[in-house]
């Protein structure tokens, strides 16, 4: 939540430069912030897993990856047309307020509800370990 704050604020701090000089603490920022998300992605991609699912991480990494690879095909892309059209400002300051806006919503994967699926798994685990009573029957 913090590190899509600060790129929020240093990318409509950057429309604001009038000199070279002005860009370097808006864009230290921005690597400081894009350094702050993109390593805490994927060990929250695992938590809501573990939380919720069953625990297969290789499909859930495999998703945020993709997902992750797609942004950086369709974001230039996207982004030239969008600088032609609206100028260069204005999508700095289109995706600073959309980060920005975004940013209080993460607040909730603090504490995420757990899923069904992961309640009925601990169930069902908790009533092979009442069948078993601990004891090896298994004749070896």
């Amino acid at each position: 939540m913090v590190g899509m704050v600060i790129v929020g604020i240093c990318l409509l701090a950057i429309q604001w430069a009038k000199s070279v000089s002005h860009l370097i603490v808006p864009n230290a920022g921005l690597g400081f912030a894009i350094g702050m998300i993109d390593s805490s992605m994927m060990p929250i991609m695992g938590y809501l897993v573990d939380i919720r699912h069953t625990a297969v991480y290789g499909s859930v990494y495999a998703i945020a990856d993709a997902a992750f690879c797609l942004g950086f095909a369709i974001g230039p892309a996207l982004s030239g047309t969008i600088v032609k059209n609206a100028g260069f400002a204005a999508m700095l300051y289109g995706i600073g307020i959309v980060n920005l806006l975004y940013a209080p919503l993460l607040y909730r994967l603090k504490n995420p509800p757990g899923g069904e699926e992961r309640e009925d798994l601990d169930d069902k685990m908790a009533d092979v370990r009442d069948e078993t009573d601990g004891v090896d029957r298994s004749g070896c």
